[in-house]
């Protein structure tokens, strides 16, 4: 550049000048863009933000009416039988249930003995008979004609539900929870931090190791980790 004229030094400035405004106008122009789409990005999580919560109040909603609508029913598991079986309800009621109503009413939660027809207004086999040995048989839904019986059946069925039959597991009776419900309940019970995992009217109640208190489970979709804080 020494060997240049003044004029061409001069030129060679300005030149350079020209091409760094040019340069400076398309960085604020990409700054300008970047502002816009940081604007567009704030404006669309904020957005997704809102729908995550919709969807979760939502999922929140229709599990707790599903829930609702299973306060007259119960599982029980681990009920022998087949896929050609008949006659399930009164089976299910003699063998099953009427000791447990018995003793129900001898406990003054009953006035009186409800017969199979005023116990049992639905019964049904979740799901059919697998093949091969071990398999535990499909649980039974029992929609129950009355609150008052469904709850009778609940406190009064630890000592009066009958002894399983030889080779078979022990029956069980419990609440029919809804799938999110009853993985949360799973969830809980496979946490070494939790004592024990109770239900009480479809809702999911735990005590934990450390300090015994017991908990309600406000929604199925928390993480435990959220829940046991």
């Amino acid at each position: 550049m020494s060997t240049l004229s003044s004029d061409q030094k001069l030129d060679f400035i300005i030149n350079e000048m020209a091409k760094l405004r040019e340069t400076t106008a398309e960085i604020a122009t990409l700054v300008t863009r970047v502002t816009t789409l940081e604007t567009k990005v704030t404006a669309q999580d904020a957005a997704i933000a809102s729908l995550t919560a919709e969807v979760k109040y939502l999922k929140e909603s229709f599990n707790d009416r599903e829930q609702f609508f299973r306060m007259d029913t119960l599982r029980i598991f681990n009920v022998p039988g087949s896929n050609n079986e008949t006659g399930l309800s009164a089976k299910v009621y003699d063998t099953l249930l009427k000791p447990i109503l018995a003793a129900a009413r001898a406990n003054g939660d009953l006035p009186t003995l409800p017969q199979v027809g005023n116990t049992i207004s639905e019964i049904f086999r979740a799901g059919r008979f697998a093949q091969g040995a071990n398999k535990p048989p499909p649980p039974i839904i029992v929609k129950f004609c009355s609150s008052n019986i469904r709850m009778a059946i609940l406190r009064n069925k630890r000592n009066n539900t009958p002894p399983p039959e030889v080779g078979n597991k022990r029956i069980t009776i419990v609440e029919d929870l809804t799938p999110p419900n009853h993985k949360k309940m799973r969830d809980l019970l496979a946490d070494e931090r939790v004592e024990k995992v109770w239900t009480l009217s479809g809702s999911i109640w735990f005590s934990t190791k450390k300090d015994k208190k017991a908990i309600k489970v406000k929604s199925p979709y928390e993480s435990n980790d959220s829940i046991l804080l």
